[in-house]
């Protein structure tokens, strides 16, 4: 049984495993370009015909224009994968830089966070010294008027 070039098409879309509007992305087209092509409301123009033998070079320019043979060749499926896994690897470095460069500002930011919390314990620390001296001036000065501070506090715990 003989395929028109848009049943082709969407052979080929499933086959790669995508769906139109990644197909569409990755040939740097719009969705509705490939939409009406798969649909069978239009056939592939040359430009997109070459884009696709140029991003997909797995493809069978026989199979994809005229029906015959294999969706794939055989030689040049591996550099097709090759091309894919590039392009994947590009991908993951882009983000990894993006991922340090945010990794340097947590940084600085949990540094900034470390200093506040020093400054404020370092408030904290006075306010203990100035307690504890107001404490022993009350306990001094409980034992000059016979009360005893301290004995009573511990008897009150």
């Amino acid at each position: 049984m003989e395929t028109t070039i848009n049943e082709r098409f969407k052979k080929l879309i499933e086959a790669l495993g995508l769906n139109p509007n990644s197909f569409a992305k990755r040939l740097g087209k719009a969705q509705s370009s490939i939409a009406v092509i798969v649909e069978g409301k239009s056939k592939p123009g040359y430009e997109l015909l070459e884009k696709v033998f140029a991003n997909f070079p797995q493809v069978s320019r026989d199979w994809l224009l005229m029906g015959e043979g294999e969706m794939f060749r055989k030689e040049e499926k591996s550099a097709g994968a090759d091309k894919y896994l590039q392009e994947h690897l590009q991908t993951l470095e882009k983000k990894f830089e993006t991922l340090l460069a945010q990794k340097d500002s947590v940084i600085e930011g949990l540094q900034s966070i470390i200093r506040y919390q020093r400054e404020q314990l370092g408030k904290s620390e006075v306010v203990l010294a100035y307690a504890a001296v107001c404490t022993l001036f009350f306990i001094n000065f409980g034992y000059k008027f016979g009360y005893n501070l301290l004995t009573d506090a511990v008897n009150w715990l």
